[in-house]
């Protein structure tokens, strides 16, 4: 069984909102990922991207005129469900099990498939192979750049249509962070569709084919990554400038 397989379930989101209280946090969002494309959302601070992808992860409360993965509704689907139906989700922070070793960090990644696919663990360990070196070392003694790694093995292990990551470059040096977009970039070749959440422009524009740029809860602009990055409204929006 592949780590990554081609899926024909496009995510769409329509019409997304977010409230706090009485404060908007997401206010009419929407955009869709059609099967093995990279979508990014980028922003500055509080501009709404790191709750746009909790709503879809079911993780706050929303509303919509549809949230979709493939025939899946995700608005009626748990939380704690969401990985079941096919998405694979990385936090910020990575949140890795540092008392325990890799190896056991990435079966805990396939708690939703009930069984360890030992195919899929290898995979993963051909996809990272510095995790294969060290799948007995305690995940609590990797470099950030290694626990984002492993972070993001753990997500593929349940076999997911969809990756979604929240901030995968935060607390990274530009070295590491070139080593996740080696990842990003190959789980892209590979097939699989993702999602992913950034501050980090530059890594945003370089692993993903679309982009939105989110200011004040909206989309300010969405297009073609390559085009995006050359655009000064950009600048404009994500700097203040």
């Amino acid at each position: 069984m592949k780590v990554v397989e081609a899926s024909p379930r496009p995510l769409v989101v329509e019409d997304l909102r977010v409230r706090y209280g009485g404060v908007v946090a997401v206010d009419g969002v929407s955009f869709s990922i059609e099967p093995g494309r990279c979508l990014g959302i980028i922003g500055a601070n509080g501009a709404g991207k790191t709750s746009t992808l909790k709503a879809v992860m079911g993780l706050v409360s929303r509303s919509c005129s549809a949230m979709m993965l493939g025939d899946v509704d995700l608005a009626k689907v748990r939380s704690r469900d969401v990985v079941r139906h096919g998405i694979g989700y990385v936090p910020e922070g990575r949140h890795v099990f540092g008392g325990l070793t890799v190896q056991s960090n990435l079966e805990l990644g396939a708690y939703s498939q009930r069984r360890v696919d030992p195919a899929r663990l290898e995979e993963v360990y051909t996809l990272f192979p510095v995790l294969a070196e060290m799948r007995t070392r305690l995940a609590g003694a990797l470099s950030g750049g290694q626990q984002q790694m492993l972070a993001i093995g753990r997500a593929l292990m349940s076999g997911p249509d969809l990756l979604i990551l929240d901030e995968p470059s935060m607390g990274l040096s530009p070295k590491l962070v070139g080593q996740v977009l080696e990842s990003l970039l190959a789980l892209r070749e590979r097939g699989l569709s993702i999602l992913l959440v950034e501050q980090n422009a530059w890594l945003t524009f370089e692993a993903t084919e679309r982009c939105l740029v989110m200011e004040n809860g909206t989309v300010a602009l969405e297009g073609e990554s390559s085009q995006l990055r050359h655009d000064p409204r950009v600048r404009r929006i994500y700097l203040g400038l």
